[in-house]
């Protein structure tokens, strides 16, 4: 004999399942936006490096970019809390829960664009000073 979910118990389900699509549809909404956020200060922090414009903004916006890429990958290489840091398996592979994360859906391809991007855009920065020049 099986038993059957109360309808109470059914609610709680549901209401529980919509708790974490919402959850899970808000951090990918901060994920797009850090990663918009971070591809722009990447990209303007590379024009400015090559067209020769050395400039505390640029030194700023370089910082930003790498502060982007770690708030994208979940800032896996710190320890959120003591059990995680007692595990000797989270020490040999820290970046295993970023990896997991990154698996999902596009956000994979965002990565990559959001580190190759800048440098990318470097060389093409590159032919545009010359061609100006």
């Amino acid at each position: 004999m099986q038993r059957q979910l109360t309808p109470e118990e059914k609610q709680l389900v549901e209401q529980e399942f919509v708790a974490r699509q919402g959850l899970a549809a808000r951090r990918r909404s901060f994920a797009h936006r850090v990663f918009i956020v971070g591809l722009a200060a990447g990209l303007s922090a590379a024009a400015l490096r090559e067209f020769h414009v050395l400039t505390l903004v640029s030194l700023v916006l370089g910082i930003i970019w790498l502060l982007c890429i770690l708030i994208y990958v979940g800032i896996g290489v710190f320890p959120t809390t003591l059990a995680k840091d007692m595990d000797l398996r989270w020490h040999l592979n820290p970046w295993q829960e970023a990896l997991q994360h990154l698996s999902e859906g596009r956000t994979q391809t965002e990565a990559i664009a959001l580190l190759a991007g800048p440098l990318l855009g470097r060389m093409l920065f590159v032919f545009v000073y010359f061609a100006f020049k």
